[in-house]
């Protein structure tokens, strides 16, 4: 018996320690595999540790195995992302997986899974209608989601928790979920005791603040980071024509043409807050720029 938990661990913080540590007691006779991401994360960023770093400490206190989430889920909207994740969890037979939630409903999540798994087709048109009305493609699912179930996803952990169930769901994978309550909300920029969120802790890293009160991971320099490169980014997108950036497989709609538009954007982050619109969340906007970056093609 074996029991999973998806991550990034970026970095690995005591909010980790305790899951780790929740799943030794509560599932003693399983052993423990980590889904880890690899140098780029969910966000089109770089993780400010190595996946070596990563996964030894990962090991250090508590999973069993650490298995690497390819780059092509790792760096993807959550819909994929969770679909390449329990595809790896399904081919390595194991029954169970944890994940951290707000609601900590996770028969809620199921039901949920449930209804638009048995109306798919009235949800997928839904979806469309939303998708056409100019949302972004997080945003029109939640939307269709709202409308066929009258539910409300609208925290990040259980909107991805939502997408791993409804993987196991679609594929009659034979998983188990499990939720655990978050020890504080994503992205807080407060600490709760020693527990703090990794994007505040990733920020205080890049501030060169000392983070040992909420990670065991130690940071004696800078870690390189996505915006080092917004140059080399201008120059690919400056140099390459249009025709040729749209065959990036992330980009699509003429996002090619936004990009040109705004190449002269003093910075990353200004980048990214111009391209943002209802459309296009930061969040996808930052995977594509990193796509852009790796001039990566769409298979032929």
């Amino acid at each position: 018996m074996a029991i999973a938990i998806i991550a990034e661990y970026n970095p690995f913080h005591n909010g980790h320690i305790y899951q780790l540590e929740y799943v030794k007691k509560n599932f003693p006779n399983d052993k423990i595999f980590v889904i880890l991401s690899g140098k780029y994360v969910q966000r089109g960023e770089m993780a400010v540790a190595s996946f070596e770093q990563r996964k030894k400490i990962a090991l250090e206190y508590g999973a069993d195995y650490v298995v690497e989430l390819p780059f092509e889920y790792a760096t993807q909207a959550a819909h994929i992302f969770a679909s390449g994740a329990l595809k790896i969890i399904n081919d390595l037979k194991i029954d169970k997986i944890i994940f951290g939630s707000e609601s900590n409903d996770v028969n809620n999540l199921i039901k949920i899974a449930e209804t638009i798994y048995f109306n798919e087709q009235v949800y997928n048109k839904l979806l469309k209608a939303n998708l056409k009305n100019g949302f972004s493609f997080p945003n029109a699912s939640s939307k269709a989601l709202s409308e066929l179930t009258g539910e409300k996803i609208i925290y990040p952990n259980d909107i991805l928790g939502l997408e791993y169930v409804k993987a196991i769901v679609f594929n009659n994978y034979k998983i188990t979920p499990f939720t655990l309550k978050r020890t504080v909300a994503y992205h807080s920029q407060e600490t709760n005791n020693q527990f703090a969120s990794a994007s505040l802790i990733r920020k205080m890293i890049f501030a060169n603040q000392d983070v040992s009160e909420y990670t065991p991971m130690k940071f004696n320099f800078l870690p390189d980071r996505i915006e080092n490169y917004y140059a080399k980014f201008q120059k690919i997108v400056r140099e390459t024509p249009a025709s040729e950036l749209s065959k990036n497989p992330m980009i699509s709609e003429g996002m090619e043409n936004l990009f040109k538009k705004n190449i002269d954007a003093k910075s990353y982050e200004e980048f990214v807050e111009i391209c943002t619109s209802r459309r296009y969340t930061s969040s996808r906007i930052k995977r594509v720029m990193l796509y852009v970056l790796l001039e990566k093609h769409k298979e032929k």
